[in-house]
């Protein structure tokens, strides 16, 4: 039998995949920044350097087609990392609206299991006032949860007598799960 997974499960791992991604983005909006720090250092040393030696026109001509690069690379950089923020505060939106959903679908589940268990009350109350006879052919006809849900709520003097109306198979069975005790097969 499948399992299925629960929806607060799927919920906690959409969120926990969007601080991922948050994350991710923060450390390469980081990079980006410290590169372009360093950058800017490395081309005032070159400038420094400048100053101090007097350099051939060769050298002249390459060190200032690197500071261009450099000064590219810098406005490349400054271009990403508003994308960042832009992707950013895109994601944060997403999160919010994620937050609000996350709300949402709590208020309705809560209204759900609110209802179920009203359902779940009049079917316990339902039975609570059926002869013990009858109960028992209920019971014996209905998946094995459902009736393990419907005695456990039942007073004992009641599940007592339904049992005692069941045949000694179905009994011990429901006896059984009614426990909690694991169930055991019955090998041949």
């Amino acid at each position: 039998m499948k399992k299925k997974i629960p929806n607060k499960v799927l919920k906690i791992f959409r969120l926990k995949s969007l601080f991922f991604i948050l994350f991710i983005l923060f450390v390469i909006k980081l990079v980006f920044i410290l590169g372009w720090l360093f950058s800017k250092d490395s081309i005032k040393a070159q400038e420094r350097q400048n100053v101090l030696k007097v350099c051939p026109p060769e050298i002249t001509q390459g060190l200032a087609l690197e500071k261009e690069r450099w000064a590219q690379k810098l406005l490349e950089l400054e271009s990403k990392e508003r994308s960042l923020k832009i992707l950013e505060s895109r994601i944060q939106e997403q999160l919010t609206v994620l937050k609000e959903l996350e709300v949402s679908i709590d208020e309705k589940l809560k209204k759900i299991e609110a209802i179920q268990d009203e359902r779940m009350k009049l079917l316990v109350k339902a039975y609570s006032e059926m002869k013990p006879s009858k109960a028992a052919q209920s019971l014996i006809s209905m998946d094995r949860d459902m009736a393990v849900k419907i005695l456990s709520q039942l007073k004992s003097e009641q599940v007592a007598s339904i049992l005692s109306s069941m045949p000694p198979e179905k009994a011990a069975e429901l006896s059984q799960a009614l426990s909690g005790l694991p169930h055991k097969e019955i090998k041949d």
